[in-house]
């Protein structure tokens, strides 16, 4: 047990250690100009605190706002920002996590405070020691003040942890921005990889087989495919607007490729709908559900001879809700995906703030992938048109089945 516990904290440790020297070249910037304005605005304070500052005070005060500047620094990349990527800000909870962390900057600030007490014992510094003060009053008496050692210590320990805490929050929201700027990035990517899936011959090739076929059974349907077809595109082309989406939203646009497949694969595809009615309204990256419908009909219940159920749930859990996609699939079967689609799902929902996760359980002769996201506030009074029902889907299926 003693073993496990040195090679956990060995990891931590390591991980801690890579995070340190792993920044990007913006931040590397960024900390530089701030180290550049805390230094003047130290500088100014030298000047507002001695009446006639010479130049051998500026050096020395020149030379002690260096050392507590890039003290401040180096607290701040090497203990603060790790803490932040590693415990806050993945994990996305600030109740117990937000006193640790609270509670961490008080000691961090107490040490910087000790450090830089200690700092005015070398001999060049004597003049710029704040446990030694005096004041000079306008009719020109001075009055020496003393400060206690431990009052200095606990004031000064305070000031710097709140140093920390304006440090940390101007890098939380920093980091919000970027992660949303790569939550972006991301989804266009997405957007277009999922886009070419489902522009790729094959696909069309499918689609418009059956519309041709449709044409001389039944042109009322043959155009309402096409409909279908141009309203799954427009999707596609309008999904780079936003990185999130409802579920109603989402759940539309993958209606439009099941209706579409389901002309195809006719009997073979057997759907299982079953939608919690106060979960329409979530969020959730855009072009979710259809990634994961698109992979199960695709890998799963295509190659089977006599096709197979594909099953979508939603539904509320323990400080968020579910959504669950499954599909039937052969335990040999040699059609096997690149998993890009999953991957880069798994990374946008990482980008996300708050805890959310993606799921796979392949079983014997199922397939089934659950997205685990927090709740949101429910807003049901969204626009109905907005919304594509369950309901509507099925009754569409019952339709074409009694035409078949």
């Amino acid at each position: 047990m003693s073993e496990l516990a040195a090679n956990s904290w060995q990891q931590r440790l390591q991980r801690w250690w890579h995070i340190s020297f792993q920044c990007s070249s913006t931040y590397i910037w960024v900390s530089l100009a701030c180290y550049l304005v805390y230094l003047v605005f130290y500088m100014l304070s030298i000047g507002v605190m001695f009446k006639t500052p010479n130049l051998n005070t500026y050096l020395m005060a020149m030379l002690r706002g260096a050392l507590d500047t890039s003290l401040m620094a180096i607290f701040c990349h090497f203990l603060i920002r790790p803490y932040l990527k590693l415990k806050l800000l993945p994990q996305g909870r600030y109740g117990s996590n937000l006193f640790g962390f609270l509670l961490y900057t008080l000691l961090l600030g107490q040490l910087l405070m000790f450090i830089s007490l200690n700092l005015a014992d070398l001999t060049p510094l004597k003049e710029l020691d704040l446990r030694h003060m005096s004041v000079q009053k306008a009719d020109g008496e001075t009055m020496k003040l003393e400060i206690g050692l431990p009052i200095l210590q606990l004031i000064g320990g305070f000031n710097q942890a709140v140093m920390f805490w304006l440090w940390a929050l101007a890098y939380v929201f920093w980091g919000t921005l970027v992660s949303k700027r790569q939550m972006q990035k991301q989804m266009h990517q997405a957007q277009l990889q999922q886009l070419t899936n489902q522009l790729n011959p094959h696909f069309l090739f499918n689609a418009l087989n059956s519309i041709r076929a449709l044409i001389y059974e039944d042109q009322d349907k043959a155009a309402a495919t096409v409909t279908q077809l141009s309203e799954l595109f427009r999707f596609h082309l309008q999904a780079h607007l936003k990185p999130l989406s409802t579920l109603a939203d989402e759940w539309q646009i993958a209606s439009q490729y099941l209706q579409i497949e389901q002309v195809r694969l006719e009997q073979r595809l057997q759907l299982d709908l079953q939608f919690d009615e106060q979960l329409w309204q979530q969020k959730l990256p855009t072009l979710s559900l259809l990634t994961l419908v698109e992979n199960a009909i695709k890998h799963g219940i295509a190659p089977l001879p006599q096709g197979g159920r594909l099953w979508i749930k939603s539904r509320p859990v323990a400080n968020g809700w579910q959504l669950i996609v499954g599909n039937s699939c052969a335990c040999l079967s040699s059609v096997h995906g690149t998993r890009t689609g999953l991957k880069n799902l798994r990374q946008r929902l990482a980008l996300l703030p708050g805890r959310h996760g993606l799921h796979i359980e392949p079983q014997l002769d199922q397939y089934q992938v659950t997205i685990e996201l927090e709740a949101g506030s429910l807003d049901l009074s969204a626009d109905p048109q907005s919304q594509f029902s369950p309901t509507e889907m099925e009754l569409h299926h019952v339709e074409n089945a009694d035409r078949r």
